[in-house]
C-alpha cells in the first residue's frame, strides 16, 4: 500500500504544480516559425529513432576461405553399368516398438530394448535390387 500511496501523492503534486504555473503567451503566428520547424524535425527524428530502436549495427560477417587441399585434377571414376531386377521376399508384418525397462514378476530388473510385435504370417513383396553387369 505504501507504493500506491506514494504514486498518488506524486501525481497530485505534479498536477497541482501544472495548475499553479501561469500559462505562457504564444505570441504572433509568424514570429518563431523556424524555431517551431526545428523543434518539429527534432521530435520527428527522435520519435523515429525510438520507434525503430536504432542501435549499433550488427557485426560484420567475415568469411575466410581455406586454400584448396589438392591442386591436382583427378578424372572421374569409371562407373560400371548396372540394371535393376525384381527380387521376391517375404515381409514380416511385425511392428518394431520400444519396450521400456521394468521389473520381472519375480522381482528382477529387465532393461529396456527394442522388440518386434508380430501380427500374422507376413506377405510376399517384390524389391528392386541393383545388379552390376560384371557380377551376373
Amino acid at each position: 500500500m505504501k507504493q500506491k500511496s506514494l504514486i498518488i501523492i506524486l501525481i497530485t503534486i505534479v498536477l497541482s504544480l501544472s495548475l499553479i504555473v501561469p500559462s505562457a503567451w504564444a505570441g504572433s503566428k509568424q514570429r518563431h516559425r523556424w524555431q517551431g520547424v526545428a523543434i518539429g524535425i527534432g521530435a520527428a527524428v527522435l520519435g523515429s529513432a525510438l520507434l525503430h530502436n536504432y542501435s549499433d549495427p550488427p557485426p560484420k560477417v567475415v568469411y575466410r576461405y581455406a586454400p584448396p587441399r589438392n591442386r591436382h585434377y583427378y578424372p572421374p571414376r569409371h562407373r560400371h553399368r548396372s540394371h535393376y531386377k525384381g527380387r521376391r521376399h517375404r515381409v514380416s508384418p511385425g511392428k518394431k516398438t520400444w519396450n521400456p525397462g521394468h521389473y520381472h514378476p519375480r522381482g528382477h530388473w529387465v532393461p529396456g530394448r527394442w522388440i518386434v510385435i508380430e501380427r500374422g504370417h507376413g506377405y510376399p513383396a517384390k524389391n528392386r535390387a541393383r545388379i552390376d553387369r560384371h557380377r551376373d
